[in-house]
């Protein structure tokens, strides 16, 4: 039986599609239009150059390929509801130029309009089998579109589809699966049409979620595009032994190419197996317990210098069972005297005396300590007084061969906590000379070089150690030495006499290196080299630095007299290995008392006051003096009708004492200079007169200024030790 309705390419139709096609171009179809066939359904011919009887033309609703056979091309047209009251019984297709390239016949169908009394919205398709559908541009102006139901469905499943949270699978795969008919995957029998998540491939790209075939398994509907499956992807997993009633998240980053990119899952929640209670667990890099034991000893939390059971028992088996006392610790008031026997003991009591505090002290709260170290004898003891708020520790090797009281700070102790740290730019946070030295002088703020050779001490990377600033020493050559320290003020010096000092620091190297730590003393005050005696070592400590991040301390006491009016903190190494890395060194701390407290991490505002007591400059506190840079607080003049000018500066921060001026101009940072006109001349005329602590005045003469000139000048004002 003969076709009756069918669609067909007018001549001109053929001939574009063909040219399109041979010089790779695309055929743009604009429009369609329907008629009445002049009253009767027509015959399609190709050399139809217009509708027998055309009644309404449009732009197109959508264009696409069609998804079951792809050389098949859909067109849709949308006739709204009030337009109509004619016959359709035709319909062409119109490229951009006009042109009817295509031409259909239709089973008689009439559209009324809205005036008759049943307005409907009608969709017009027209089919055309193409030799190429490459060579026809499938593009529409949205603007004209009318969404039809199925243009809403279709248009809902893509963005559905997209969407990283996918519809569940029925399980997980545990291992690598052959990709192909019905199997059992976790402990599940699975059937066709269930989806699966496949995560263990032995090739990764051939993860992702599939549904299950009799033949080839298919990748699922929602995952079967490279826009359907991007990072961070999320599929609930119902069944299965060991991944049911779990979530999977997709890890892989960037851009996703399905089939070539490796894919890999991880489980973002789900059981772990670990119910129950536990004293020691084990939880992964999400926070989840993925494990847990119940340890009944010491060494199964991971401890293996800690103390093991205790009592108080005779000198020859000071380590008894914890059955010699009771449980509660050991407190004592007073003066008095602990006494204990081991289980079995045939020597009798023993008797652990404890003095007196002193002439004089309160009554308080005696506290005794005891460690050991073998089966040999060897014993150590601590005790510690309270008395108000007032502490004291004594230590001894035997029973009773006490040390002396010593008093450390307490809470309650005025001052312990706040300002204790005596450093100034202790966690090497300002560097206003620079980042970079291998010479002697000061380097970061209030740190100076003493000597150096062959080492560059430089400003460390600020994201590293929980984003800390930090000094680095990186020796360039086998023969190698450097000193470096901080020498405090005369005010804060001699408030030390007659106390103990602890000076601590953190530090780490590449490889294991030694750093030595002093404490000096000199009887010269405010002086960065010691005076006409030099330094005098109180104590040092040679510290083995290595890869591991530690903290060091070293204790000293300050004289009570004039020889010890200037103290200083240092540091020094010498024939560090070359090519061995650096030795890292931030939190430097240095207080009154016998132990190290933690780090006092001042405001970054407050730490930069103290420094410009001692150093103030108009570049901004990174720049370094000498740099061609115009920001900052820079000085800017003007001469006017005359040709000389002056200036006055007043300090951000009052100084230590009357300083040393340098000056640099704007342009290029040339020292001894000033920028003038926009070019360097001779700096101001002979040294700044009225210079005090506050700031300070300058002049220019008329034999370097023009009437009418702009003056530029930066600055630093040195007032150290």
């Amino acid at each position: 039986m003969s076709q009756t309705y069918y669609a067909i390419l007018t001549a001109i139709g053929e001939a574009k599609l063909a040219n399109a096609a041979a010089l790779n171009t695309t055929l743009k179809i604009a429009k369609m239009a329907v008629g009445d066939g002049g009253g009767a359904v027509p015959t399609p011919t190709r050399t139809q150059t217009a509708l027998a009887g055309e009644w309404y033309r449009a732009g197109l609703n959508t264009l696409n390929v069609d998804p079951s056979n792809s050389s098949q091309i859909i067109a849709e047209l949308v006739i709204p509801e009030a337009t109509g009251g004619n016959w359709i019984r035709e319909m062409g297709l119109y490229d951009s130029d006009g042109n009817l390239i295509a031409v259909a016949n239709t089973p008689p169908s009439y559209k009324p309009q809205l005036a008759e009394g049943s307005g409907r919205t009608q969709v017009l398709r027209m089919i055309l089998v193409v030799s190429s559908t490459n060579a026809v541009e499938l593009k529409i102006d949205p603007s004209v579109i009318l969404a039809t139901r199925q243009y809403v469905d279709d248009a809902i499943t893509v963005a559905v589809n997209r969407l990283d949270f996918k519809q569940s699978v029925r399980v997980a795969s545990t291992s690598n699966l052959t990709l192909s008919g019905t199997q059992t995957v976790d402990g599940v029998a699975l059937a066709v049409g269930e989806r699966v998540l496949v995560k263990n491939q032995s090739n990764p790209a051939q993860n992702g979620l599939y549904v299950v075939a009799s033949g080839t398994w298919p990748r699922a509907g929602d995952a079967d595009a490279n826009l359907e499956v991007t990072p961070g992807l999320l599929v609930p997993v119902e069944a299965g032994a060991v991944n049911g009633d779990s979530l999977w998240q997709l890890t892989t980053d960037g851009a996703i190419t399905l089939g070539t990119t490796p894919l890999a899952f991880e489980m973002a929640a789900g059981p772990t197996d670990s119910a129950g209670t536990f004293r020691s667990v084990t939880v992964d890099r999400r926070g989840r317990v993925v494990g847990g034991t119940n340890p009944s000893t010491i060494a199964g939390y991971g401890i293996s210098d800690g103390p093991g059971a205790f009592g108080i028992g005779n000198r020859q088996d000071w380590r008894t069972a914890l059955l010699d006392i009771t449980a509660a610790p050991q407190t004592f008031y007073g003066q008095g005297t602990i006494h204990g026997i081991a289980n079995g003991a045939t020597d009798g009591p023993r008797a652990l005396a404890i003095p007196a505090l002193g002439q004089g002290t309160v009554d308080g709260t005696c506290t005794l300590h005891a460690q050991w170290g073998d089966y040999t004898g060897l014993e150590a003891f601590s005790r510690e007084f309270r008395t108000g708020n007032r502490v004291f520790i004594s230590s001894a090797s035997s029973p009773t061969a006490w040390s002396d009281w010593v008093e450390v700070f307490s809470t309650g102790n005025s001052g312990q906590w706040a300002l204790r740290n005596l450093l100034i730019n202790g966690d090497f946070d300002f560097w206003q000379r620079g980042n970079s030295f291998t010479g002697t002088g000061y380097c970061a703020d209030r740190w100076r070089i003493d000597s150096n050779t062959n080492v560059v001490l430089s400003r460390g990377n600020a994201s590293v150690h929980n984003g800390r600033n930090n000094l680095v020493l990186t020796p360039t050559a086998a023969n190698n030495q450097l000193g470096f320290a901080q020498t405090l003020e005369s005010s804060a010096a001699i408030r030390l006499k007659g106390k103990k000092t602890t000076f601590s620091f953190q530090a780490y190297a590449d490889t294991n290196q030694i750093l030595t730590a002093y404490i000096y003393k000199s009887a010269t005050a405010d002086s960065a080299v010691g005076g006409p005696g030099g330094w005098t070592i109180l104590t040092h400590k040679r510290c083995e630095v290595g890869p591991k991040v530690q903290r060091y301390s070293i204790t000293a006491d300050i004289p009570n007299d004039d020889t010890a009016n200037g103290v200083r903190v240092a540091f020094s190494i010498e024939n560090i290995v070359s090519g061995a890395g650096s030795i890292t060194i931030w939190a430097c701390q240095f207080e009154e008392g016998v132990m190290a407290s933690p780090f006092e991490k001042r405001p970054l505002t407050q730490e930069l006051q103290l420094c410009q007591r001692y150093y103030e400059k108009s570049y901004d506190p990174d720049v370094p003096p000498g740099t061609n840079n115009a920001q900052g607080s820079h000085i800017s003049a003007a001469s006017t009708k005359s040709s000389s000018a002056g200036a006055t500066v007043y300090y951000k921060v009052l100084k230590r004492v009357s300083p040393t001026l340098a000056y640099y101009a704007l342009k290029s940072g040339e020292a001894g200079k000033t920028t003038v006109n926009g070019e360097n001349v001779n700096g101001p005329s002979g040294s700044a007169y009225a210079t005090g602590l506050s700031g300070f005045e300058l002049y220019w003469s008329s034999g370097v200024l023009t009437a009418d000139a702009s003056i530029y000048q930066h600055w630093t004002a040195d007032a150290e030790l």
